[in-house]
């Protein structure tokens, strides 16, 4: 995990903010289960002001195995649950175009807005405030690779691949900010302009005294996520 001044990377204002990233990739079939998931790094403490804490794992791919809840996810409380949650909808739209936007400025197809991969991006983003918790596992432990299938199933489908960055950051950004702070870790910049995905799906959410690793902090939580089905 790196710690970094943000002016050293891109022209933006300097922001406090945490991400991870995290890709999965099975290939359907009579014997295939969960794809082994990496670890996730240990969740930062809270960072100090004017500095960017980024972490994540390099996309991994199998399409058989399973995986067991990560360190990250071994102790998930909701003794301090955030007082109010809401859903950004408009900066949620915005992300998807600022997405595209770099997409194709880099030769990538558009993606297309999943209404499933949506809402599995705003009620995860939702959980992780609620619980005061930021890891790929939802709070009871459930690896990425099992609970995104709840939202974007593999019906049937040849072929699977699902992805997810995680932002979270206790001022407010852009949607060029956001991006931005992707594209400075190479693990985000991998999953956000990998060839492979056809969908997406963006959760952003505002939570007033959210507890847990955000420490009482008004903070905003953005989810997105990634998919290939066919």
């Amino acid at each position: 995990m790196n710690v970094f001044r943000i002016a050293s990377r891109a022209a933006i204002p300097l922001l406090t903010a945490a991400l991870l990233a995290l890709a999965v990739a099975g290939v359907t079939g009579a014997a295939t289960t969960d794809a082994v998931l990496p670890p996730v790094p240990p969740v930062p403490p809270l960072p100090a002001p004017l500095s960017s804490l980024v972490g994540g794992d390099p996309p991994a791919q199998s399409p058989t195995g399973s995986a067991a809840p990560s360190s990250a996810a071994s102790a998930p409380t909701r003794g301090e649950t955030a007082a109010t949650t809401s859903v950004a909808t408009q900066m949620q739209r915005l992300l998807v175009a600022e997405i595209n936007v770099v997409r194709r400025s880099h030769g990538r197809a558009r993606l297309t807005l999943s209404t499933q991969l949506t809402r599995a991006g705003q009620e995860h983003a939702r959980e992780l405030a609620l619980a005061g918790y930021f890891s790929h596992d939802w709070s009871d432990g459930t690896p990425f690779g099992r609970w995104i299938r709840r939202f974007y199933p593999v019906a049937g489908a040849r072929s699977w691949s699902a992805a997810e960055n995680l932002e979270w950051s206790a001022q407010e950004v852009t949607p060029g900010q956001a991006v931005e702070l992707w594209l400075a870790s190479p693990a985000h910049r991998r999953i956000l302009l990998d060839k492979r995905w056809r969908q997406v799906g963006l959760g952003v959410i505002r939570a007033n005294g959210a507890g847990g690793i955000y420490g009482g902090q008004s903070v905003v939580i953005m989810a997105a996520e990634f998919g290939l089905r066919r």
